[in-house]
């Protein structure tokens, strides 16, 4: 089978791992990626894939053989550059790695970007242009727009909403409503609905006021 071209728009790390696991585990071959061009003097990747201009991209390349990703963690500037390939008449793609665990009625916007270490259950729904890394989602559980979430657990019927951050080894209790543009920091229990634009920190890891060689001796007399 044929494969798809895609252009992936970004020049960070996160735009290079996207190309690595489209080309190995997809239906689609990455032709370049793009960036304005007065950025592109920050490139400093090494790649033999091509870097072309977005202003060349839009104007040069037919919607009718490109797709694209935005390949941006950042969701303010991604949902600023999906809906300008959106606006372009560009239709933009998904990757949902072989390695998760998945069901068949997942229901899914576009650029959503789903790694190998997630675990969806039935009934789950993402929209547009949302990002998951290595996080459990409950069932029944409905993502929105324009989130990002990073190694979390959801339980069963949660609702996030659109501009969502939740961060690494965060939890979000079942039959929760998290409201758009939420943050929900790294390490947060969620256990109660949140408000618009709520931000959410844990305290974080005390530092002792010992040193590890002291600590290491105890166990050796």
């Amino acid at each position: 089978m044929e494969k798809k071209k895609l252009i992936i728009y970004g020049i960070g790390r996160f735009a290079e791992y996207v190309q690595y696991v489209f080309e190995q585990d997809s239906s689609y071959i990455v032709e370049a990626f793009c960036i304005e061009s007065k950025l592109m003097d920050l490139q400093t990747r090494k790649s033999k894939i091509p870097l072309i201009s977005l202003e060349v991209f839009l104007k040069e390349y037919s919607v009718e053989n490109y797709f694209v990703f935005v390949a941006v963690g950042n969701n303010n500037i991604r949902k600023h550059f999906f809906l300008l390939f959106k606006e372009n008449g560009f239709s933009l793609a998904n990757y949902i790695s072989t390695q998760c665990s998945s069901w068949p009625n997942l229901r899914l916007g576009e650029n959503i970007f789903i790694d190998e270490g997630c675990v969806l259950q039935p009934f789950i729904e993402i929209g547009d242009n949302s990002i998951l890394f290595t996080s459990q989602i409950g069932h029944h559980t409905h993502i929105g727009k324009h989130s990002l979430i990073s190694g979390a657990k959801t339980g069963g019927n949660v609702k996030i909403g659109d501009n969502c951050y939740v961060g690494l080894n965060a939890s979000i209790k079942q039959n929760i409503s998290v409201a758009d543009n939420t943050i929900v920091g790294m390490g947060c229990i969620i256990e109660k609905d949140t408000d618009l634009n709520e931000v959410y920190t844990h305290k974080g890891t005390i530092k002792r006021n010992i040193d590890a060689t002291q600590i290491s001796s105890r166990f050796l007399r």
